[in-house]
């Protein structure tokens, strides 16, 4: 009966951290500014995770000549992949699709393009 009670307080415990998280990620996600094409951060926990993970599965995805028009299908269909992070991810693309496509068609590395953006540290 204890070890149900503890269980039970971990996971409620949990699950409010975890939508704190996400609120304080939401209320400063809402401060970016773009500047120059550059997105502003002061670098979210799991955000530079999740850029280069994202980068990662698309540059495997991509092949050497695939259009913008291709890069953008693929752009949309990534975050259902990710899990917990899915709603961020989908902010993320949405919000810079354009720069994500044109990263995507470099030859750059997935951390060179998460940094490149602004995402994770250089």
């Amino acid at each position: 009966m204890l070890r149900r009670i503890v269980l039970i307080t971990l996971l409620i415990s949990s699950v409010c951290a975890l939508h704190w998280e996400m609120h304080k990620e939401e209320s400063i996600g809402n401060e970016f500014e773009e500047s120059s094409g550059e997105i502003q951060t002061e670098q979210l926990p799991g955000k530079c995770w999740a850029c280069k993970w994202v980068m990662k599965k698309l540059k495997k995805q991509i092949s050497n000549g695939a259009t913008p028009d291709d890069i953008k299908k693929k752009l949309g269909m990534v975050c259902d992949e990710i899990g917990f992070l899915k709603s961020m991810c989908r902010k993320f693309v949405n919000q810079y699709t354009d720069t994500l496509v044109e990263e995507l068609s470099t030859t750059d590395d997935a951390r060179t393009i998460c940094a490149n953006i602004g995402v994770c540290k250089k």
